[in-house]
């Protein structure tokens, strides 16, 4: 009987070792489907230079951003993504706001600027 338990808890332990790399590391990235509530542009580069607010908190959709913070950044300075890749996602976040459309939002919570999770596919969806 104690052979069988030492054996069962070693196979246990093999699975869980097993399994964690797999997890370990892996980018979080959710597609949020949202309106934009409001733009920002920043000269200094802070937030990446870019931002839009959407009407949800990326945080309540389990990603690791901060909570309660409705704001997804484009990274306009180029660290997470070309500049002209990302002020083409601004962009898309602006016609969304102006025209009232919805937005589908991928957010990854493994690249940030000033703790603000990055935007990287933003999806004007028609009316």
């Amino acid at each position: 009987m104690t052979l069988t338990v030492r054996r069962a808890g070693k196979c246990m332990l093999a699975l869980v070792l097993i399994a964690t790399p797999i997890s370990v590391g892996q980018a979080t990235t959710v597609s949020i489907d949202a309106r934009i509530t409001r733009t920002l542009a920043a000269a200094d580069g802070r937030f990446g230079g870019c931002m839009a607010a959407l009407d949800e908190a990326p945080s309540d959709h389990g990603l690791d951003c901060p909570a309660g913070s409705k704001w997804v950044t484009f990274s306009c300075t180029g660290e997470h993504t070309t500049t002209a890749d990302a002020l083409r996602m601004y962009d898309s976040a602006q016609l969304a706001f102006v025209t009232g459309r919805r937005v589908l939002v991928w957010v990854d919570d493994t690249r940030k600027h000033n703790g603000h999770c990055f935007a990287s596919r933003i999806d004007v969806l028609g009316s």
